[in-house]
């Protein structure tokens, strides 16, 4: 998934930093911006007992489904009551009589779909169509209670992950685009997806970093907070949607939801820095650990002061590329872009 922040490519740059540092790689970790899960995962595959929490509903989705589970669920009363024939895995049968059903008009292809009333080319008329019969399906079997709570977040995380790789954007939501990517013309298709078993109690949340930091502890925090003005909630909408499935009345020219209360301190230039302090103040944790951009709203000088204030900081460096939509690679052809930037990796050991 196309992600602002996505450190899946900075994975083992700071596994290595931590083991540098002599952290011990076992016990707690807790992801408190959590985004498409891929820190949590990794370290939940090293054997750390996970919380994990983000504000955004699709992320709550991820992290049910591939955090706080522990296995791909067995989906016994759905297969029975549809018949189902399964010739690979439970799993696999349920999303396939998902990828067979008959496309319908409804809230996806009106908002999203090329050809709906909106005509916003998020997804061509076939995918919006199939997204609608899916997600339909999918709550309809949780409200007959056909699929039980950890069967119901696992069938809308691999929905959510099939439409985002078949949508028509730029690497965000903010905008579509107003001709066809080859792969947006693709059929979704939904795949089962592994689910990491690490024999521990793992947690999911869906509270603001600010609310929950003062209800937990642990060995290891992580912090990847956004770090630009991008709001996620606008640059992720459909996702958003497809996740709560409220149907709601949507804005403008791209469809927004209305996000007034998924908006963050931290992508606000006059509050991020006062948000970060009222964190770290609170942190319950022996490490904390800081995943920041040379390119972030908060200054250098300003970071510093706010984690040695709670202990002895080490940091660490990695180049990366930098998050581009192609509206930004467009832009290239007319003015000199670097696509380069630094990451930060702020280790705190925490004072008695």
């Amino acid at each position: 998934m196309k992600y602002i922040g996505n450190k899946s490519n900075l994975l083992g740059f700071i596994e290595e930093s931590l083991k540098s540092a002599a952290v011990p790689l076992q016990g707690t970790l807790t992801d408190l911006f959590s985004g498409t899960t891929s820190v949590a995962e990794h370290f939940k595959k090293l054997g750390f007992s996970i919380t994990s929490n983000d504000f955004m509903t699709y992320s709550y989705v991820l992290q049910k489904a591939f955090i706080e589970s522990n296995e791909v669920p067995t989906f016994d009363k759905a297969v029975e009551s549809l018949n189902l024939r399964v010739s690979t895995t439970p799993a696999q049968a349920i999303l396939d009589y998902l990828n067979n059903l008959a496309p319908q008009e409804g809230y996806a292809f009106q908002n999203y779909g090329a050809e709906g009333s909106q005509n916003r080319m998020y997804f061509t008329k076939q995918n919006a169509c199939l997204i609608d019969a899916m997600r339909d399906t999918i709550q309809k079997w949780k409200n007959e209670n056909l699929v039980n709570e950890a069967e119901f977040y696992y069938l809308l995380a691999v929905l959510i992950d099939a439409a985002d790789h078949v949508a028509n954007m730029s690497g965000t939501y903010g905008a579509f685009l107003k001709i066809w990517r080859s792969v947006a013309l693709k059929r979704i298709n939904l795949k089962s997806r592994p689910v990491f078993g690490n024999s521990r109690c793992n947690y999911a949340y869906q509270k603001k970093a600010e609310d929950l930091i003062t209800e937990i502890s642990g060995d290891i925090l992580y912090l990847d907070p956004p770090y630009n003005s991008r709001q996620y909630a606008p640059n992720f909408h459909v996702l958003e949607s497809i996740a709560v499935w409220d149907k709601q009345a949507l804005s403008g020219k791209t469809g927004l939801r209305n996000y007034e209360d998924q908006k963050s301190d931290f992508s606000s230039k006059t509050k991020a820095t006062q948000a970060l302090s009222k964190i770290i103040s609170q942190a319950n944790f022996q490490f904390v650990v800081l995943s920041y951009n040379n390119e972030g709203i908060i200054p250098h000088e300003d970071l510093m002061a706010i984690l040695k204030s709670k202990g002895e900081v080490q940091v660490f460096t990695q180049e990366y590329r930098r998050f581009r939509t192609e509206r930004d690679h467009e832009k290239r052809k007319y003015k000199d872009m670097d696509d380069k930037t630094l990451e930060y990796l702020f280790l705190v050991r925490v004072k008695p």
